[in-house]
């Protein structure tokens, strides 16, 4: 209706806690980095929550263009099931791991992480986007010869490096790794930068997990 005035409503109002496909939160999991630097996936968690950044990849993280970006999923988390399945947590080389860190979409937004841009390579020429932007595209294509898509991950990218908020919610394994880490940052606190306010163990959280 004209002159009508639409208000804009309030991130906690949005239907992010109202229906199961969606979530209010942005998650970031790590993996093994064994092969380079001899590190497990729970090492390389607890050395975000000691930096309090998730670093941003480049081009061998699939980021494209001369600028890293730090990448981030839009997924629920009982729904962390169908990303941490059998083909991504091969442990000789995985894409993910059942460890990693999670933080509303508000805080996110503010600090300059945006959802990418699905383009097929013809599609970001045409649209000429500079080489410095080119870590907000993620390639989408269709043809004859089948798909190029990573629609499901849902991702945010940030550009660099990004800032994580100090009170987190950290995502591990079980149990087992639940009381492990709360209790090396009770015993150890100056060591972290981020002070957990929760740590969810996804055999719990996320019934029929593949690795669990």
């Amino acid at each position: 209706m004209k002159g009508k005035i639409w208000m804009r409503p309030d991130f906690k109002n949005l239907p992010f806690y109202e229906r199961p496909d969606l979530t209010p939160y942005l998650i970031h999991l790590t993996k093994n980095t064994k092969r380079d630097d001899g590190y497990g996936a729970f090492a390389n968690l607890v050395n975000i929550l000691k930096t309090g950044e998730v670093y941003g990849s480049g081009k061998k993280g699939f980021v494209r263009g001369a600028k890293k970006a730090a990448c981030f999923m839009d997924i629920p988390f009982m729904s962390l099931k169908y990303v941490l399945n059998e083909e991504n947590c091969n442990d000789d080389d995985p894409r993910y791991e059942p460890f990693g860190i999670a933080f509303t979409k508000k805080w996110g937004y503010n600090n300059g992480c945006r959802p990418v841009l699905y383009l097929s390579n013809s599609e970001s020429k045409k649209l000429n986007i500079p080489d410095d932007e080119l870590w907000r595209i993620v390639r989408f294509e269709v043809d004859k010869k089948g798909w190029i898509s990573w629609l499901h991950e849902r991702e945010w990218r940030a550009e660099g490096d990004f800032r994580l908020p100090n009170d987190a919610i950290v995502l591990v394994k079980n149990t087992k790794y639940a009381t492990k880490l709360s209790e090396h940052i009770i015993k150890n606190p100056d060591e972290y930068a981020i002070k957990p306010r929760a740590i969810l163990p996804l055999n719990v959280v996320c019934q029929g997990l593949y690795y669990l």
